[in-house]
């Protein structure tokens, strides 16, 4: 049972709110990430949504989202925005759009539930591993915070307690997950926008 409610209604009203692609793949495709805080996700997500017609979800457009439609602060919004977010993905699948999720997705059931949603509604799914040494991470997850505490940059502040959370709580894909790799850290993006494209013409 939902934690959210009426979650087709919220996954449709959400959809209203993002911007959809102008074109549409066939079949649609779904993109997650796994990738610990400070790999690049929000740099990757944008690049790939500039590149490929892919609606961008992402987990603070989801907190902002049900945090204006609740009207109360959430207590468990991981689960809540993860919920919402595989919804939205189902139903973007269905109508025929293709997505990303910039987001760390970092449990392998939750990543097998929404490859399930998305085969089930036609659609294909493609995992990408953001990969980066933890130092570089955490450099790039301080710059961050000092950004978020000035106000030059909305989110929240991680703390090095809850890095370390978020690195030792996710979970590597396995190698049927099938997963393409990028290095965030040097890797030529050309060469993964062409693994994508492969991959979306299987």
């Amino acid at each position: 049972m939902s934690v959210l409610g009426n979650i087709d209604k919220l996954a449709a009203d959400n959809i209203r709110l993002l911007k959809l692609p102008d074109k549409k793949i066939s079949p649609s495709v779904a993109i997650l990430f796994v990738g610990i805080p400070g790999s690049g996700k929000s740099t990757l997500a944008t690049k790939l949504s500039e590149d490929f017609p892919l609606a961008l979800i992402s987990d603070e457009q989801m907190a902002h989202f049900l945090f204006t439609t609740k009207s109360t602060l959430l207590e468990h919004s991981q689960k809540e925005s993860l919920e919402l977010a595989s919804k939205t993905i189902e139903k973007l699948v269905q109508q025929g759009y293709s997505c990303v999720y910039d987001s760390n997705v970092k449990n392998r059931t939750d990543r097998e539930v929404i490859r399930d949603l998305v085969a089930g509604s036609g659609g294909k799914f493609l995992l990408i591993n953001l990969q980066v040494e933890e130092e570089l991470a955490f450099e790039r997850v301080s710059k961050a915070n000092f950004a978020v505490s000035r106000g030059e940059k909305k989110g929240f502040i991680l703390d090095k307690d809850l890095f370390q959370y978020e690195v030792s709580s996710t979970q590597m894909p396995l190698p049927e997950e099938q997963a393409l790799v990028f290095d965030s850290s040097g890797q030529n993006y050309e060469l993964l926008k062409e693994q994508v494209e492969g991959k979306l013409k299987q």
